[in-house]
């Protein structure tokens, strides 16, 4: 049985609305071929990309990490890093923008790093 991710949910949430890819792509203002990318497993979706898409259907994050399946062959590995912190995030009343801005500081500290 092939292990379930969070493109699984995202493609799931998109039929049950009765979107195309490109219809989602351009509602939510995004590439749809990298959202192809992420339903398919290819590609790890980014916070941002996760906050819209949680406004534009009107879902709680949580709904993307499979959290009320009890069957441990369905949970979503790597996806539950993902909801851990967003769950972090909230206890600890840490935006979007502001995890955003520290990943952008994390990103600059290395590549000055990397020059060393």
């Amino acid at each position: 049985m092939r292990k379930k991710h969070i493109g699984d949910q995202i493609k799931t949430l998109r039929i049950q609305h009765g979107h195309t890819l490109k219809e989602l792509g351009e509602e939510i203002d995004f590439n749809y071929s990298n959202l192809s990318k992420i339903e398919r497993g290819i590609r790890k979706p980014t916070v941002e990309f996760l906050e819209r898409l949680t406004h534009y259907y009107k879902v709680d994050i949580s709904y993307f990490f499979d959290v009320d399946n009890k069957d441990p062959n369905n949970r979503v590995a790597m996806d539950l890093d993902w909801f851990m912190l967003s769950q972090e995030m909230k206890s600890k009343n840490v935006t979007f923008e502001e995890l955003k801005a520290m990943a952008d500081t994390i990103a600059k500290i290395k590549s000055y790093n990397s020059l060393k």
